[in-house]
């Protein structure tokens, strides 16, 4: 069985599948899956696209066409939380998706996912753990030496933090400083916005599969958010999306 690798966008891929040995690649649903080796695991990495629906297709694919046992979604996220700043990393412990809301319905509460009746999808408890340690290991080591000293300086990037918590998906980027209130005032905790994450969540709570979402903050939400997540997505995102998950796949057998 193998290990699924995902991300949003290309050059939140790009430098995991450059570096599959072995690979050989899939099409399906208009989608390449690439499966071979990383770090002596085997993976089944893929391109998933924006948003919701493109990320849930491409999990399920992972999960009932090639049988992976482990689900890792990396990419980026706008910051939610005040404390967090750009290169800062936010692993999720839980997921929600913000635009869901079938409450006017008695029977369901904001949030709920009607006939799951959860809000919010916990990661397993080990796995998220070891990508923590496995981000911090990254952060602890050369790995931001790879990218553009110019940018990290623009971005004020020298000493990026790790934060576990919530996570909020939605088919929406947001770049509105108060529509983030809002939605920390209705979700307790909330750390980052993104358009993926609770989609694949679902997905692999229904067919028991552990899945990981690790963040990396590209922006701040506000009215900054395009030009600074353009930027971060063309310059930075590469190298913490490989950095933080051959930490993981090397350690493997530490969480297994």
């Amino acid at each position: 069985m193998a290990i699924g690798i995902m991300g949003a966008m290309p050059e939140e891929i790009f430098l995991i599948s450059e570096n599959i040995t072995g690979k050989k690649i899939t099409t399906i649903g208009g989608r390449d899956y690439i499966t071979g080796k990383l770090c002596e695991q085997n993976v089944v990495a893929v391109f998933s696209r924006w948003g919701k629906v493109a990320a849930a297709q491409s999990a399920t694919t992972l999960i009932t066409n090639f049988n992976v046992k482990t689900v890792i979604f990396t990419g980026v996220a706008g910051g939610a939380d005040p404390d967090l700043n750009i290169g800062d990393i936010v692993i999720a412990r839980d997921l929600l998706q913000h635009d869901m809301d079938a409450s006017p319905i008695p029977a369901f509460k904001k949030f709920e996912i009607p006939l799951l009746g959860l809000t919010h999808f916990i990661s397993q408890l080990e796995l998220r753990t070891h990508a923590e340690k496995a981000a911090a290991r990254f952060l602890a080591s050369s790995g931001l030496a790879d990218i553009d000293s110019e940018i990290l300086a623009e971005y004020g990037i020298l000493t990026p933090k790790i934060a576990v918590g919530t996570i909020a998906t939605g088919d929406e980027f947001i770049a509105d400083k108060q529509k983030i209130a809002k939605l920390r005032e209705e979700i307790n905790g909330l750390l980052c916005i993104e358009m993926e994450g609770a989609a694949v969540a679902q997905v692999c709570h229904e067919h028991l599969v552990p899945f990981v979402v690790i963040r990396a903050i590209s922006d701040k939400a506000d009215s900054d958010a395009m030009h600074d997540f353009s930027k971060f997505v063309k310059n930075v995102v590469n190298h913490y999306s490989l950095g933080i998950v051959t930490e993981m796949l090397t350690q493997w057998e530490h969480y297994n």
